[in-house]
């Protein structure tokens, strides 16, 4: 941990004082890849107060406690003007190209706060970041009311999918758990099935539960090195769609032929934003509004809270998966 200046809000910025911020698998990838560089300041996966406003900005009060949406867009290119900014050829992610959570406070747009309730914990809030990534993944999926839903992947996304898919309308929603503890959590937001570690990787076993229970939408949760996508095109009806979230830093297994043969749609999904064919209704306010009614459910999944000068702890804790923990956050 390291000293840096409080940052000030410039025209339309606003400064928030970090309440919670969520440690993320990506952020563990980048941690171990040695992407962050010293005097960085990581961290996309916050909520806070907001304490000072920069010139011009109007709308919220200092006092207000919001969930940050850490994507900056350029603002004038073609996917911006859709709302769609994180796909801007020029967009930054708090967190990553820009100074994020993992601090007393964080300057950020206007635009790019989200009321939360007041009452909401700061944890919970702090939530609203990944839940905004399955949101997406979701529209992205083409979710529709009754569907049946296999989300592949019960760390913190794959079991906020369940939660957020239960919201949107799905039927039934199953889930790949590797570990005891997520199988539990998952069971406790409602999933309908939950499917073990041998038979996610039994593709013959995946075809014959699929001709079973026909599963329309598959969400991929995992990334990495996973083996996943053979999975999904093992799993999903004819004519389905696998909406991909999880992210791959190697090229994943892949078989074409399957996903040709049943026509499915692989859909990319890559966080969130605005998108002007949904009205231009943020991803982040779908999102907050299921953290507001999901709260008590999804409360287990803060499994530990640590102060800032334990963020070396809080990264070791959430690399490790078989100690128990699904959501590790900081409280500044």
């Amino acid at each position: 941990m390291a000293r840096v200046p409080v940052p000030e809000p410039g025209p339309g910025e606003v400064r928030v004082a970090v309440e919670s911020c969520g440690i993320c698998g990506s952020d563990l990838h980048l941690f171990h890849a040695g992407f962050f560089a010293p005097g960085s300041v990581p961290g996309h996966e916050s909520a806070g107060r907001i304490d000072a406003l920069g010139d011009g900005v109007s709308g919220i009060a200092t006092g207000a406690r919001v969930a940050v949406e850490p994507m900056r867009g350029c603002g004038r290119c073609a996917e911006c003007r859709r709302g769609l900014y994180s796909i801007c050829r020029e967009a930054r992610l708090h967190g990553v190209h820009l100074p994020g959570g993992l601090a007393e406070a964080v300057v950020v747009p206007a635009d790019r706060v989200h009321p939360v309730p007041a009452d909401l914990d700061p944890g919970i809030a702090a939530l609203a970041e990944p839940m905004a990534v399955v949101v997406h993944a979701l529209v992205r999926g083409g979710l529709a009311p009754g569907q049946r839903v296999l989300v592949l992947g019960a760390g913190s996304i794959g079991l906020l999918t369940i939660a957020a898919a239960r919201h949107m309308g799905a039927g039934e929603t199953w889930i790949v758990a590797r570990h005891p503890h997520q199988a539990a959590l998952a069971r406790a937001l409602g999933a309908t099935r939950v499917l073990g570690e041998a038979e996610a990787n039994d593709l013959l076993a995946l075809d014959a539960i699929g001709r079973e229970a026909p599963i329309d939408l598959v969400v991929e949760t995992v990334g990495g090195q996973a083996d996943t996508l053979r999975a999904a095109g093992a799993a999903v009806r004819p004519g389905g769609v696998i909406s991909v979230v999880g992210v791959f830093f190697a090229p994943p297994p892949f078989e074409p032929m399957p996903l040709m043969l049943k026509e499915v749609t692989l859909a990319w999904s890559y966080c969130y934003g605005s998108p002007t064919a949904r009205g231009g209704r943020p991803d982040f306010a779908d999102a907050v509004e299921i953290l507001g009614r999901e709260r008590d459910a999804l409360a287990p999944l803060l499994t530990h809270r640590l102060p800032l000068d334990r963020v070396a702890d809080a990264f070791a804790i959430a690399s490790d998966r078989k100690a128990g923990a699904i959501k590790v956050s900081i409280a500044p």
